[in-house]
């Protein structure tokens, strides 16, 4: 029986469509869209699955209520079968409860404090970050947003970049988890998954196209310009632009 991913695939091929169409209309990378029909769900940031969904089956000209409702059906027997299989895994090993005895649970209860103080040592000890793969957002890492590495189209606040005459300048500052898919001056396209904290700022000379993820969680300004957040947390805002003297167009 086909997949959920297999059967979308299959009905935007049917339809003579291309991923990359589906990824100009959407603005979805392309690198989503694969996870999307390979099935690959883990890939995709998990607040936003079922809006590219959404957006996938409206580019193939799907119905998207109809198409969350086969995801959701999908999903529900993936669940059943994982549990099954669990549940058939444990009546092969007898289904015996595993029962410790006092010696055990006090080294159990010891190493677990040892373990404890490590990981407590670790995260508060300074200059001891831990490294960031980009596999860990799906995407590549010209277009990964870290405190290590950034686009030449890009940087991390605390570098202050020199000023760019006949340019303006774009800072996003998320407070939340946000995708954000931007084109700058109709040219190079980012996609961006922001972590509380992260604050990047790009340089344009027209204006500044995005659409995105939990738009409650994203602050903008513009030339030192700060705009009250586009909507509310969890809502996805397409296609906003904001121009470089500061108006903003939906």
């Amino acid at each position: 029986m086909e997949s959920f991913s297999d059967q979308l695939k299959k009905q935007r091929e049917e339809r003579k469509i291309r991923l990359s169409d589906v990824a100009v209309q959407t603005r979805i990378s392309v690198k989503f869209l694969e996870a999307l029909e390979a099935g690959s769900f883990e890939i995709l940031p998990e607040t936003y699955i079922r809006a590219f969904i959404r957006d996938y089956a409206k580019a193939i000209g799907l119905d998207p209520d109809d198409t969350i409702k086969r995801f959701d059906s999908y999903m529900d027997s993936v669940r059943a079968e994982k549990e099954q299989r669990e549940t058939e895994a444990g009546e092969k090993s007898g289904g015996r409860p595993f029962n410790l005895s006092g010696r055990q649970k006090i080294a159990l209860a010891v190493g677990g404090v040892i373990i404890l103080a490590i990981l407590s040592y670790l995260a508060f000890s300074p200059n001891k970050k831990p490294p960031v793969s980009p596999d860990d957002y799906g995407y590549d890492s010209s277009q990964m947003v870290n405190e290590r590495k950034f686009d030449s189209a890009y940087s991390a606040e605390t570098a202050k970049p020199a000023a760019k005459p006949d340019s303006a300048r774009l800072v996003l500052d998320a407070t939340d988890t946000v995708w954000v898919n931007l084109v700058i001056d109709e040219g190079k396209t980012y996609d961006l998954l922001l972590r509380p904290g992260n604050k990047v700022s790009f340089w344009g000379k027209k204006k500044f196209n995005m659409t995105i993820g939990n738009a409650g969680g994203l602050l903008i300004s513009l030339n030192g310009h700060e705009y009250p957040p586009l909507g509310k947390s969890g809502v996805v805002i397409r296609n906003v632009t904001i121009l470089k003297d500061g108006t903003i167009k939906k």
